[in-house]
């Protein structure tokens, strides 16, 4: 896992980012119910008067109230007050009052609600049948007083000639152009942090391909052989696409869902109706609980299935040519339909159970709005609630439930995303079987020699040696061939000498040295490489002749094409070297793909080159002439080669026959003929004569 999360170490400042922009996201988000239950309460039902202070009031009415202050109190009211006299002239078309009696205008921004509360609770007392002893036990925060208060401030605005429809609409317009201006900066908020979190990941998923990629090139064969192909594209595409979307929900639900939980629990805690909350979370969990028995190991299952898919399609591509051979489409068929509903039927079992989720909770989110509906009314009937507070409360209720449910929803999902970090972690946890010493050595190579000393080998987990002490020594110049019977270990003792595999007992030495002291990268550099199976590279065919060479050569890959007898198909035509390659080579014949391939072994500056069966599918004329031309490039080269035919290799140096992993012969053609039977079987075997 760590090697996940260091792909996430460098976008440590964008995600600090999206966390300060989502907390200020659900900051707006927890704002925006407040605005609405203002409209309601205030902007609505108290007609936009938001304070009990009177920002005018008749002197005979502020008589009236100061008889119910304390003198300090009084006094401080007054002095908060511009006095406007009765016929005022400046003012009389303003408050038209002052053609009866003096005005008093507010001139402060102070508060004045605690001084003018009890007072005006006693002045309207008698219209509530409220005797003056029981005024102390009133609160100013109950809406039934409240509502009184506010509909005498506005029989009273009304006397002095203050238009009270337009401070309601001052209000509500106030009120709403804030609210639009929040929805723009959520609207803003949330893109911003889209965009940023889509950088984040597609980034992260970027660095996670990249390193994978690199994890796995770095492996040996026998490292690769743990993991499929077809599962090591999947662990590259799909299940990185499933980490990359687990991080996406968590930059964009997981951080964002507690803040605003939590933000709306505080918005509501001591509610009278807190109790529904606690009914909905639970109703949730015990759904999403269902669920998450439910669907959690389809979730599991699917990778798997994508593996098997995969491999199936991927074995079919591969091998169409002798699937038509056989007639054999039919079968083939089946097995991907197999492989296919297997994967159709998980996907369709999660779809329909999760197809069922979203209905259910919208079912019981519109039932806790009814409840809370049904059940706030009793409190705003009581005058413990106002209307506004109710949908405020709604608004809060369903954010404390989303938030849940998204927490909720990203644990149904992230069972799928963790198994897929495990299939990635399992990559990168893989040990590299061949590995360069802490201190590797050098060597000269001005002279060249390879020598082989008792080396047993067989592969990892096997019980039986493919090889069993092999000795010689090739020198510069030499062409040593290996020849045998199917399953001999040709092609594994020459596997060993760039360490593909790494010799089990005894050793490879190059002047001396083992090669296990080398660097891989130093060894390697020294061998090219020509494999059974010619391997092109979709692109051309300078591409995939430069694809040897550290520097572009292009007189050596002239000279490549040349001795590999490649001449006649490479130029025949206006674009030559830069004729396309389609993947694996498959516009082109097998014999060309093979010179090819040897062309580009040859287009690489090398001490040591390798013919693993190279020369099968040329025919005896181009074989004997790359051969002859081989032979003038490799004078100062040694040239390992292994064949199934005697005519490759009748003019090799040294002949290695091999039978079940040990040297049973070992010499010239000529000498061979005269003292190994199995060589002399397989020689009149293919080339006829007497025994």
């Amino acid at each position: 896992m760590k090697y996940i999360f260091k792909c996430l170490k460098k976008y440590t400042v964008l995600i600090l980012l999206i966390i300060v922009l989502l907390a200020i996201q659900a900051k707006c988000d927890l704002t925006l119910p407040m605005y609405t239950s203002d409209i309601i309460n205030v902007g609505i039902q108290e007609g936009g008067i938001e304070s009990i202070t009177p920002i005018a009031i008749r002197e005979s009415e502020m008589k009236k109230l100061v008889l119910y202050m304390s003198e300090d109190n009084a006094k401080k009211v007054i002095a908060s007050y511009c006095y406007l006299p009765k016929g005022d002239k400046a003012n009389i078309n303003k408050y038209s009052i002052l053609s009866e009696e003096g005005l008093y205008i507010l001139d402060s921004e102070e508060d004045l609600s605690s001084y003018f509360a009890s007072p005006m609770i006693l002045s309207i007392s008698s219209m509530y049948g409220i005797s003056d002893n029981e005024y102390v036990n009133l609160d100013i925060d109950n809406s039934f007083i409240k509502s009184g208060i506010i509909s005498y401030l506005k029989s009273e605005y009304k006397t002095i000639g203050i238009d009270t429809d337009k401070i309601q609409m001052d209000y509500i317009k106030k009120v709403g152009f804030k609210m639009i201006l929040l929805a723009f900066a959520i609207m803003s908020i949330t893109a911003l942090t889209v965009y940023i979190s889509s950088i984040v990941a597609s980034g992260f998923g970027r660095d996670l391909r990249e390193k994978l990629v690199k994890k796995t090139m770095d492996f040996e064969p026998q490292d690769l052989a743990k993991i499929s192909s077809a599962s090591l594209i999947t662990r590259c595409t799909n299940d990185i696409m499933q980490v990359q979307g687990l991080i996406t929900m968590v930059l964009r639900i997981i951080i964002y869902a507690p803040i605003i939980g939590i933000g709306a629990i505080s918005k509501v805690k001591g509610s009278p109706l807190s109790w529904v909350i606690i009914l909905s979370v639970v109703s949730i969990f015990v759904l999403l609980i269902l669920l998450f028995v439910i669907v959690v190991p389809k979730f599991k299952l699917f990778q798997d299935l994508i593996d098997r898919l995969n491999l199936v399609s991927r074995e079919n591509l591969s091998g169409l040519s002798t699937i038509r051979a056989f007639s054999n489409e039919e079968e083939e068929e089946k097995k991907f339909d197999k492989a296919n509903s297997d994967l159709t039927k998980n996907g369709l079992f999660v779809g329909r159970s999760m197809s069922v989720l979203m209905p259910t909770l919208t079912l019981i989110m519109n039932s806790i709005s009814i409840l809370i509906i049904w059940a706030g009314s009793k409190y705003i009937d009581t005058f413990e609630m106002q209307v506004g507070d109710l949908i405020a409360f709604i608004s809060y209720t369903m954010q404390i439930v989303m938030a849940f449910l998204m927490i909720s929803m990203v644990a149904v999902f992230m069972p799928r995303s963790l198994v897929s970090m495990r299939r990635i972690s399992d990559i990168f946890n893989l040990k590299k079987s061949i590995n360069d010493k802490d201190k590797v050595k050098k060597i000269d190579l001005s002279k060249i020699t390879v020598s082989f000393n008792n080396v047993s080998f067989k592969y990892p987990d096997a019980g039986e040696y493919v090889l069993k002490d092999i000795n010689f020594e090739a020198n510069e110049g030499e062409t040593i061939a290996f020849i045998g019977s199917t399953g001999s270990g040709k092609s594994t003792i020459i596997n060993l000498i760039p360490r593909l595999y790494e010799v089990t007992d005894g050793s490879i030495s190059i002047n001396g040295v083992d090669i296990k002291d080398l660097s891989i990268n130093s060894l390697r550099d020294i061998i090219s490489y020509v494999p059974q199976k010619g391997k092109l590279f979709k692109g051309t065919i300078r591409s995939n002749l430069e694809f040897a060479q550290k520097k572009k050569d292009n007189k050596k890959i002239d000279e490549a094409i040349k001795v590999s007898q490649s001449s006649e198909f490479v130029y025949k035509n206006e674009v030559g070297l830069d004729r396309e390659i389609s993947e694996g080579g498959s516009n082109v014949s097998g014999g060309q793909r093979q010179r090819l391939s040897i062309a580009r072994a040859l287009s690489k500056d090398f001490k040591i080159i390798i013919f693993d069966d190279s020369f099968s599918a040329l025919d005896f004329k181009t074989d004997a002439a790359l051969r002859k031309e081989l032979k003038k490039v490799t004078s100062d080269k040694i040239v390992f080669v292994v064949a199934q035919r005697i005519s490759s290799i009748m003019n090799a140096d040294k002949i290695i026959v091999l039978e079940e992993g040990k040297v049973v012969g070992e010499g010239k053609h000529e000498d061979l003929l005269k003292t190994c039977e199995v060589y002399k079987e397989i020689a009149y075997s293919q080339i006829g004569g007497d025994k």
